[in-house]
């Protein structure tokens, strides 16, 4: 039998816990939990990708426990229904084409901006990037990454946001979701002028798979550089 829940408001300070309690344990894992397991003997390739599994597969936990909590079932049907993962019509392909490629570009200029900021200021950010060569644990990251991100910043959270703040629950979302990235914290103003994108087009579709596609192809272009780079050798 299927078991309905109910979808609550979220208030301002319970976003911020959401995203940013997520936040300091990223940070946590990169300058923490990275470092140690390389001290351990794990290869950096590896160490960098479990450290970010490891927050992944926290967020996908807080996803099962919230939906729980608010008294949702875990049958796929219902699951699919309150995190609002459907297909794509019409409507949400003119929205994910369209914005995918404002975002792309606005990402594209953004690096640029920080390149020159970094060179005129004299300052270089540390290193949050490992290049990666094991291609199959490369998608892994990469796929875990998206649908743990998306079920829970956009499947579970936008919906209680929208009851709260409304039209404006897209941008609340994107600042917070910037600042989740507090462990690259030198991009995270150049976020805020780019993640607001992702979440205005899953509010507008009430459909959480054109954030899944766009976040997926944003990623993946790196991935699939860096797939490129390691066949030509």
């Amino acid at each position: 039998m299927i078991q309905n829940g109910v979808v609550k408001p979220m208030k301002l300070w319970q976003s911020l816990l959401f995203f940013l309690l997520p936040g300091l344990y990223g940070f946590f894992a990169f300058y923490v939990l990275f470092p140690l397991l390389v001290r351990l003997g794990m290869p950096e390739e590896f160490a960098y990708g479990t450290q970010m599994l490891s927050v992944f597969l926290l967020l996908f936990i807080a996803t099962i426990i919230s939906l729980r909590k608010d008294g949702w079932s875990l049958s796929w049907a219902t699951v699919r229904d309150r995190l609002r993962i459907k297909g794509m019509d019409t409507t949400s392909w003119k929205w994910t084409l369209a914005f995918l490629f404002l975002s792309l570009l606005l990402g594209f200029l953004l690096n640029m901006l920080g390149q020159y900021i970094f060179e005129k200021t004299g300052f270089w950010p540390p290193d949050a990037d490992i290049p990666l060569t094991n291609v199959p644990f490369m998608c892994i990251v990469l796929i875990v990454n998206i649908i743990a991100e998306e079920l829970w910043w956009r499947g579970y959270i936008l919906p209680r946001q929208e009851l709260e703040h409304g039209k404006l629950a897209f941008l609340v979302n994107g600042v917070l979701w910037s600042f989740f990235h507090i462990f690259k914290w030198w991009a995270v103003p150049l976020m805020l002028f780019r993640n607001w994108i992702l979440p205005l087009v899953v509010q507008r579709t009430k459909n959480t798979t054109p954030g899944i596609l766009m976040h997926f192809i944003s990623n993946g272009i790196s991935v699939l550089l860096t797939i490129i780079a390691l066949s030509t050798q």
